[in-house]
């Protein structure tokens, strides 16, 4: 009698063991059922092999030339016709000496075109009303007081505006000590302070020196504006520069991958490429202070600090993203500043007409070039709905980057007969 109640005991607690599992399994099926296919499957990355079109092969063709006659380890480029992205591809390796080749998915240091990511920040923060471009950067009635903005020795300096620092014409020049993002040596020498340089540090070296030009009178090119200009996102926003421009410019607009890059290979992240630079001169001091010398690629220019002016990193897919936002073209995407902001973008503001964030703008044609030891790239909003981007992680031996790259690219668009209706844009979401 125990032997028959324990095994009908045991019969029962089974029965309901496997009826509660199947409620479970249906369970689950159920929620699958309703879940789409695309959130349950991680999306492909973009490949080569999705551009490797017969009709796209005279832009193949055109940068294999650049290439050669560059000598370049690997480019990454990527076409945008009317807003939708028809190509998108590497050439050569992304690290030699693995025999990697480059994809579409391959990050790289973009030099100066980081300035238009900034110049973007900025801009978006004046259409909210955050702040205007004649608004005064130093002083009490400017937007960074205190250290180390406080020891001025020109008074010209309580003159520089926003729009001075984002079209170099804030009155610094290159002629007496250098660039200041990229003399750290001498900054230790002369103002005596340790290794490593902060840009507190440049900012002081600056500041209590003399002023050679009138604010907004000449133009000057300045890496150490757009680095001011970082701080002023900061001041204006209570979050960190590069955390701030993730989070309101580029994530809202499908850009997940693009970061300030680090300083040395041990920073390398993760898809970026390694850099090679072939130029005479690719051997400096370390900027940490080591007293050796290193491969300058990696060590001899702190990319951290040069963030807002020079530090970005990116793939073309990217970059071509950003692009799309601030092109004038609006076929399928909205761009993200006003028409008024966008006018004075490119067409400059103030006596000297300069574009803002732009490298040069003729006509319908406008460009940015970046240049970092082991970075040469060139981005291009073009005639005719066309826009492009190339990079490649090599300094030349010699020769023009962006001319020789330009004339290719366009020569290439111009061979096209036929482009897919696809948008790899989608693709890369």
């Amino acid at each position: 009698m125990q032997i028959r109640n324990w095994l009908l005991t045991a019969v029962c607690l089974l029965f309901i063991f496997i009826s509660f599992t199947a409620i479970q399994d249906h369970s689950s099926i159920n929620e699958y059922e309703k879940t789409p296919l695309v959130a349950i499957a991680e999306k492909p990355l973009l490949t080569n092999e999705m551009s490797d079109l017969a009709s796209l092969k005279p832009i193949d063709s055109m940068v294999n030339r650049v290439m050669r006659s560059m000598r370049l380890a690997g480019a990454t480029v990527a076409v945008v016709k009317n807003e939708k992205l028809v190509y998108a591809k590497g050439f050569g390796y992304a690290d030699k000496e693995k025999k990697e080749k480059v994809e579409p998915y391959h990050r790289f240091r973009i030099g100066s075109v980081s300035k238009l990511i900034t110049a973007i920040a900025i801009l978006k923060l004046v259409d909210e009303g955050k702040v205007g471009l004649d608004d005064y950067v130093f002083g009490e009635n400017g937007i960074l007081k205190g250290k180390p903005y406080n020891n001025i020795r020109n008074r010209n300096v309580y003159r520089i505006k926003v729009k001075h620092l984002l079209n170099h014409t804030a009155g610094w020049s290159l002629i007496t000590y250098g660039d200041p993002m990229f003399i750290p040596h001498k900054i230790h020498k002369m103002d005596k302070v340790s290794y490593p340089i902060e840009f507190d540090d440049v900012i002081s070296f600056v500041l209590k020196r003399h002023l050679p030009y009138k604010p907004g009178t000449r133009f000057d090119y300045s890496n150490f504006g757009y680095s001011l200009l970082g701080r002023i996102v900061e001041e204006l926003t209570g979050e960190g520069y590069e955390e701030w421009v993730q989070e309101e410019v580029l994530e809202p607009n499908g850009i997940k991958d693009m970061q300030i890059a680090g300083s040395f290979e041990k920073d390398k992240a993760k898809n970026e490429v390694k850099y090679y630079d072939y130029s005479p001169d690719n051997e400096q001091l370390s900027f940490s202070g080591t007293g050796k010398k290193v491969y300058k690629p990696y060590g001899a220019d702190d990319i951290e600090m040069l963030g807002p002016a020079g530090g970005w990193m990116a793939t073309s897919v990217d970059l071509m993203r950003v692009l799309v936002l601030v092109d004038g073209y609006a076929k399928r995407y909205k761009d993200i500043l006003s028409k008024d902001l966008m006018d004075k973008m490119v067409n400059g503001v103030g006596g000297i007409r300069r574009p803002l964030g732009w490298r040069n703008v003729k006509g319908q044609h406008w460009w940015r070039t970046g240049t970092l030891s082991g970075t040469s790239a060139l981005l291009t909003r073009d005639i005719n709905g066309y826009s492009w981007v190339i990079i490649a992680n090599t300094t030349p031996r010699r020769g023009s980057f962006p001319s020789t790259s330009r004339w290719a690219i366009r020569e290439g668009i111009k061979m096209v007969k036929s482009w897919p209706s696809h948008d790899l844009f989608e693709v890369s979401e």
